[in-house]
């Protein structure tokens, strides 16, 4: 018995099984995704995108952003209006590019890591990302999927340039279709560039058609110079994202679901891990593989491109620093790729059985985290979290409602959400106070009060100045406890009361009851 077991497992798997596992995988990440899809509300940045791909054409997007209504390119916004026709349901229409943005990169990852090293181990590296932060954001409607997707696929591109001129005309347009969706993809870019220069260097061959297609990867941030330049302006020095140099460790474990440091030390032992084993060992390499796998050693420049990119978000915190521009883990979400290759190159040399069994934590991992959303599809309630949406709001102040009585929301990351699920009825009579000096006075940033203000043009809200409010409304409702809440604390200091009306029904939410220009007395 041990021994027939040691025969199966000390064999490779063949190209027709790895493509039914890897079809199978791809099967069973785009069914748990649309689902996902299906059964999430929308949050704040969700419903920007909803509220700019419903304008009548494309040139009124880009005039909404060249207004700063919204952060990302037109070309996300283009490719998510195509995905709506095609899907007329909201949730899983805007979210359909994202879905296939993470499958185009598990895909690609495979592809990478399989000519490179046996099939297992590529199964590995793209399961991996299954266990990241990337699966959320394959229903969501918003680039970072997508984005990661294409740059997976210049990566492939990269790697097979010289097999065909078509993959220079691919590596040239997935670069290019990356920064069309999200401004942060040229964070990438550098990753590329060191890759080909090392190439060149070590090779002593100039691939011309490589440097003029990550040439024309970056022509399209020229074209939308001038909505980078009119974001700038309009957000100004207290956009709320502001870059920090313990995001350059602490976005591993965003990345990678871990706490501690675990993400950072994943990082620079894989690094030592590949350097030792390709670089310094490199000349023994082929001695110390198994003899029943494939030899084939990583070109010195996909080692470089894959480390770089591992290390991108060292790269996107300069380039944040340098330009003033917002940082988050999200924007840097395309270390994952580097987090998916490094492992592959690392495990490459591990028996078989470690492998295996590593490849079954992962899915094993993806598929637990899958389990509320089966356990909503089998109870026949996949919509119950959308459904509690439109009931919140109206559960939690539809009692208390007085007719003409103004409902103020005080967390403005709330308001929309709010907004777009609320009954009609009660829509009518929910405002958000906008007053980008108030904001920054009490939390050092106006962005989305600036945001807002940008997008009322666009979408039928109610928002009001401070003073503008306040002048004409001496009593209101107030839902408060959130993000991004200034408002409460501005009407305590100018004296206002606010009585505790209905407190932690909803989440954390409270209601008060707030009449301008008396003592304050709040409860």
């Amino acid at each position: 018995m041990r021994a027939a077991w040691w025969r199966i497992t000390n064999t490779e798997l063949s190209a027709q099984k790895s493509a039914v596992i890897l079809a199978l995988m791809l099967l069973t990440v785009a069914l748990q995704s649309a689902l996902s899809a299906v059964s999430q509300p929308f949050w704040y940045d969700e419903i920007i995108t909803v509220i700019l791909c419903r304008l009548p054409s494309m040139s009124e997007i880009w005039a909404a952003l060249q207004n700063a209504a919204d952060g990302n390119p037109p070309g996300f916004f283009l490719v998510a209006r195509l995905a709506h026709k095609l899907i007329a349901e909201d949730h899983l229409g805007y979210r359909l590019p994202s879905i296939l943005g993470l499958l185009l990169t598990v895909f690609c990852v495979y592809l990478i890591l399989s000519k490179r090293s046996n099939r297992l181990t590529a199964l590995v590296g793209a399961a991996l990302l299954l266990c990241t932060s990337l699966p959320p954001y394959a229903y969501e409607a918003r680039p970072y999927s997508l984005m990661v997707g294409c740059i997976a696929v210049a990566i492939l591109a990269l790697q097979r340039v010289d097999d065909s001129k078509l993959y220079s005309f691919m590596l040239a347009f997935s670069l290019a279709a990356a920064v069309s969706l999200h401004y942060y993809a040229v964070f990438a870019w550098p990753a590329f560039f060191a890759a080909e220069l090392t190439g060149w260097i070590s090779h002593r061959r100039f691939r011309a058609k490589v440097w003029m297609s990550l040439l024309i990867g970056v022509l399209p941030l020229f074209c939308f110079a001038g909505l980078l330049k009119q974001l700038s302006m309009y957000y100004g020095q207290n956009y709320w994202a502001q870059p920090h140099f313990k995001q350059v460790y602490s976005t591993y474990n965003a990345l990678l679901n871990v706490d501690s440091h675990w993400g950072v030390i994943y990082a620079i032992g894989f690094t030592v891990v590949v350097i030792w084993s390709n670089f310094i060992r490199r000349p023994g390499l082929v001695a110390l593989r198994d003899k029943n796998m494939e030899t084939t050693l990583v070109p010195i420049e996909e080692l470089v491109l894959a480390l770089t990119l591992l290390w991108l978000p060292a790269i996107a915190f300069t380039a944040a620093k340098i330009s003033h521009g917002g940082l988050t883990e999200r924007h840097m979400l395309t270390a994952i790729l580097g987090c998916a290759l490094t492992l592959g190159y690392a495990i490459d040399k591990v028996h078989i059985v470690g492998r295996l069994l590593l490849f079954m934590l992962f899915l094993a991992n993806y598929e637990a985290s899958a389990v509320p959303t089966l356990r909503d599809v089998m109870s026949g309630s996949l919509s119950a979290q959308r459904e509690k949406a439109e009931q919140d709001t109206t559960a939690l102040v539809g009692p208390l409602h007085e007719p003409g009585l103004p409902i103020v929301i005080g967390p403005e990351l709330d308001y929309l959400p709010i907004v777009y699920y609320s009954p009609p009825d009660l829509r009518k009579s929910l405002y958000v106070i906008v007053d980008p000096s108030s904001a920054v006075a009490y939390l050092d940033t106006a962005s989305v009060d600036l945001n807002l203000l940008a997008l009322q043009r666009y979408y039928p809200f109610q928002a009001d100045t401070y003073d503008g409010f306040i002048s004409n409304h001496r009593e209101f409702l107030l839902v408060t406890g959130g993000d991004f809440d200034w408002l409460t604390a501005r009407l305590l200091h100018d004296g206002d009361t606010l009585r505790l009306v209905s407190g932690g029904e909803i989440g954390e939410r409270s209601v008060y009851k707030v009449s301008v220009g008396a003592v304050s007395a709040t409860e």
